[in-house]
């Protein structure tokens, strides 16, 4: 899937990835890890807040979904990082602040496996402008967002040469690790039998469903719960 749009909304200097399980204001210290971060992204579960240049108005974006990592970012992208977001039930799309609805052409779902971990590239150009405009209707500001499902790993910074990522980007900071989702009891009792039942199985990925199914035939959640 590849879709791009001339006019998401974004206000307050910032726009999001939201899956089905996020809550509003859940992720409250983003633009905090941002800050001390790459100056481009920060990610959670079910949630990517992305920083803009321009305050409010329209940006250019493109998003894409796709099975395998992409090739090396194009010269003119001014800032381009890369980092990990677990989707918790396989739903990643695309959010304006406040709740908007995000422009027909962007909508749709771009966690292509499923449930599991990702890797996001966020690639920027034009945040310069936007900050110097403030409010840009046509706009001035350029940003492409690249899903594969991956292994999680620390944020990459590829390049940050804009004023806007330079004025709080220090690349002499550690990377900023990926934050993986909290496992429910059940969740992790059902980890435990399989491990102990030796089914091999992936931290990385949800509980399989079969592994669910054999779990439910044994009667582990059901005499967890009973006790």
């Amino acid at each position: 899937m590849i879709a791009t749009t001339d006019r998401l909304r974004v206000d307050y200097a910032q726009y999001y990835l939201y899956g089905s399980t996020y809550a509003e204001g859940q992720d409250h210290d983003a633009f905090q890890r941002i800050r001390t971060g790459n100056s481009v992204a920060a990610a959670a579960p079910d949630h990517l807040t992305v920083s803009c240049g321009t305050h409010a108005g329209s940006i250019r974006l493109t998003v894409e979904s796709r099975m395998d990592p992409p090739g090396p970012p194009g010269a003119d992208w001014e800032a381009v990082v890369d980092l990990s977001l677990y989707s918790v039930t396989g739903e990643l799309g695309v959010q304006p602040w406040g709740g908007q609805a995000a422009d027909e052409a962007v909508r749709g779902n771009l966690a292509a496996a499923g449930a599991g971990w990702y890797r996001v590239r966020v690639e920027t150009r034009g945040r310069d402008t936007g900050r110097a405009l403030n409010v840009a209707n046509p706009w001035v500001e350029e940003h492409r967002l690249t899903l594969w499902p991956a292994p999680p790993a620390p944020d990459h910074v590829h390049r940050v040469t804009d004023e806007v990522g330079k004025a709080t980007y220090d690349p002499t900071r550690p990377a900023d690790p990926p934050i993986p989702p909290v496992p429910s009891a059940d969740e992790s009792l059902l980890r435990a039998w399989a491990r102990s039942a030796g089914i091999a199985i992936d931290d990385n990925k949800p509980v399989p469903r079969s592994v669910r199914a054999l779990a439910a035939v044994a009667g582990v959640l059901r005499s967890h719960h009973e006790q």
